[in-house]
Formats: C-alpha cells, structure tokens, sequence
C-alpha cells in the first residue's frame, strides 16, 4: 500500500482486555498472515524517526497540532538484504494520510552515514526496489527532511497484531505491545534495538499501563456498526497517544531533561 487516507482511533488497554477485544473483532476481520503463531501475538515492527536539532515533529505531536506529520524509515527484521520503508505520516485535521517508498538498506545507510544532513540529500532513485515506482515519495521525504535538517533521533518498536477485511485495504484493527523506545547510535544502519525504555504519556493523559496495549481502529469514511458496539461493549475510552512522542518524552524524563514543551530539547544519546 503505497498511499491510504483514513480515520484513526487509538485507545489504551490493558493486556487481557486487548485479547477479548481481538476475540470480539474475529467476527469481522482475519487475522493478518504477518501475525505469526509465536508465543506473542503480532508480528515485530520497527521504526527509526527522523527530527529535528529541535524536536520539531515532537512537539507538533505532545503539543497536539491538529495538521502534523512525521518521518520514519520503517523495517521489520535484522535481514540486511530485505528493504526497508520511507514513510511520510501525515494528521490534516482528523484524517491520517501516509505514503510510503521501499528502499534497500544500503540505500538508507548510504543517506544516513555519508555527512547528511550536514550536507543535504537530493533524492534520486538509484536505492528504491521497483525503481521510479515510488520516487515521489522518496523526493517529498527528503524534502521535508532537508527542510527540518532532520536526523535519525530514535528507534521505537513493538510487536502489532492485525486484523483486516478482506476487500477494504483501509478497514483493520491494530494491537501495538511490548513498545519501547531505544537509542539510535548514528550509523546508518537499520537493526533491531536493544530493549531500551517504556512509553511514558504526558500529565495530561492517564498513566501507560505495565502491560499497556494501544489498540487502533481504522476506517475509510466511515465505521461500521461494529465498531460502534465494539466500543461500547469494551467501555473504551479514546486517547490521542503518539508512540514516537511518548518514547522521546520517556527519555527525557529518563535522562531528567525539561520536558515541557515552550522549553529547548535537548535530546541525548546515551
């Protein structure tokens, strides 16, 4: 899925909850072949996000901007010669927009290591798989990047559990467990992180849980009607929560650094 624009609901769950819930949505949905049989439920998921000297794309997010985005190069294994993925996140208003150009690893290495983004990339599509397919995309990402003179800041991961409809691309309902924030060493490459801290919210928002679990729903215009019940049922209550925003709020909250968003960030690495 290279573009999809769609309504996302998150809420924060705790664990045995979240797997009635998944039991409720069976009735609806099929589980993703990506979820694996493992002893946990969903499949790894990966992001490196890119920011600001600043954290710009941060406090868009803590500071709850209604039009805001992201970028993050997203992978899924430590297998260096399966691509990786440049994604532009995108909030206007209440819909979520996102496109996405796969890219090899040597690609984003090459990016990431060789003097950028002191020295600003020019996107060509020399590194995307398929070619042309998607080099839109890869230009728009390194665009806004040039224009944030944004780098790699953190790695964020967690395992996702999917439920989807079988003619609606748009239609699914997501669990996202085990997230943890985790440094990003500055080399260029791609890898699974260490385990490294826990979400952590801003005051505003009720604690994480232990074993919290940030279920989503996500619909093309409109919900159907059991996702209404769904909610009602389950007594769920929705919650604007950000992974990447609560991982980078957690490490400054880790390393005691001011986190109030009219302060200066300075983000650390150790």
């Amino acid at each position: 899925m290279a573009h999809s624009a769609r309504f996302e609901l998150k809420y924060v769950i705790e664990e045995s909850r979240a797997v009635a819930v998944a039991d409720f949505v069976s009735s609806f949905l099929r589980p993703s072949e990506h979820n694996g049989s493992g002893p946990i439920r969903g499949h790894p998921v990966m992001s490196l996000y890119m920011d600001s000297p600043d954290l710009f794309f941060f406090r868009q997010s803590y500071t709850g901007h209604k039009n805001r985005m992201k970028l993050r190069i997203r992978f899924y294994d430590d297998e260096w010669k399966r691509p990786a993925f440049l994604e532009i996140k995108r909030r206007v208003a209440d819909v979520i927009c996102k496109d996405r150009a796969m890219i090899s690893r040597e690609g984003v290495r090459q990016i990431l290591s060789n003097g950028w983004p002191t020295h600003p990339y020019f996107a060509e599509c020399g590194e995307l798989v398929h070619g042309k397919r998607r080099q839109d995309v890869n230009e728009d990402f390194w665009r806004f990047a040039n224009t944030a003179k944004a780098a790699g800041a953190i790695f964020v991961s967690y395992y996702r559990e999917i439920w989807e409809a079988t003619n609606d691309d748009e239609l699914r309902v997501t669990f996202d467990r085990y997230i943890h924030g985790s440094r990003y060493d500055g080399s260029g490459r791609l890898q699974v992180p260490k385990r490294g801290w826990r979400p952590y919210l801003p005051p505003y928002l009720a604690p994480f849980p232990k074993d919290g679990v940030i279920l989503e729903l996500k619909f093309d215009e409109r919900a159907p009607r059991w996702m209404f019940d769904l909610v009602k049922v389950f007594n769920l209550r929705q919650t604007p929560v950000c992974k990447y925003s609560a991982c980078i709020y957690a490490q400054q909250l880790h390393h005691k650094r001011s986190v109030l968003p009219e302060q200066e960030f300075d983000l650390v690495y150790e």
